[in-house]
């Protein structure tokens, strides 16, 4: 009577293995070798936040994964959490100045009731945000740039990714995910054998 919850507990616990093993593979894979990548999962969107910044603490820590949902222009209000897009100054090989683009993700504090613009700042932040665009110019923040809101984080996560930007560290990895994989493979394949000796062991007791 339990062998059909027990195949289906088993078949559940394989397919959430896989599922989950194939997700951290994607993302360590993206966030290693294409950091400002954001990734989309079925209308949620997964990044990370920079280990440089505390802007958002306690809410965010530096290093977290952040996962976003889409949101319509009708969905956002005062005191949302979003992801957008800005502009900040940097410089490229021979010293000039350029204007690079980034994620930022801050909280929205009011919204403009002339203009509709998102006036945002970092929980962790004394001033408002300054938005450029990428000539430089001060703009405001409009639902074109926003990425999207903020659903929940997950620690650490992005630090050790950051830590494994390292090709060495990589090929540890994988050959550590490999060994992983193996070793599950040769578990699964030992319990139908222990189960047959189970029910060997049963029919035994029966007959005697």
């Amino acid at each position: 009577m339990d062998k059909k919850p027990n195949k289906i507990y088993h078949i559940i616990k394989t397919v959430l293995f896989y599922v989950i093993t194939i997700f951290l593979l994607s993302y360590v894979s993206i966030s290693l070798f294409l950091p400002d990548k954001v990734i989309d999962i079925l209308g949620f969107q997964v990044t990370s936040i920079s280990t440089a910044t505390e802007s958002m603490k306690p809410t965010i820590e530096p290093g977290d994964i952040i996962v976003l949902k889409r949101l319509s222009e009708d969905d956002i209000k005062e005191d949302d959490v979003i992801s957008f897009f800005n502009y900040a100054r940097g410089t490229d090989q021979n010293g000039g100045t350029v204007w690079v683009r980034i994620r930022i993700i801050h909280r929205i504090i009011d919204i403009d009731d002339t203009t509709g613009a998102y006036i945002t700042q970092g929980d962790n932040n004394t001033a408002i945000d300054t938005i450029y665009d990428e000539n430089g110019n001060i703009v405001d923040l409009t639902y074109d740039q926003v990425i999207g809101g903020y659903v929940f984080r997950v620690p650490f996560v992005g630090t050790a990714i950051t830590a494994l930007r390292n090709p060495v560290l990589v090929g540890l990895l994988i050959v550590n995910i490999g060994i992983v994989v193996v070793i599950v493979k040769l578990l699964k394949k030992k319990d139908p054998e222990k189960i047959e000796n189970d029910k060997e062991s049963e029919e035994e007791g029966n007959q005697a």
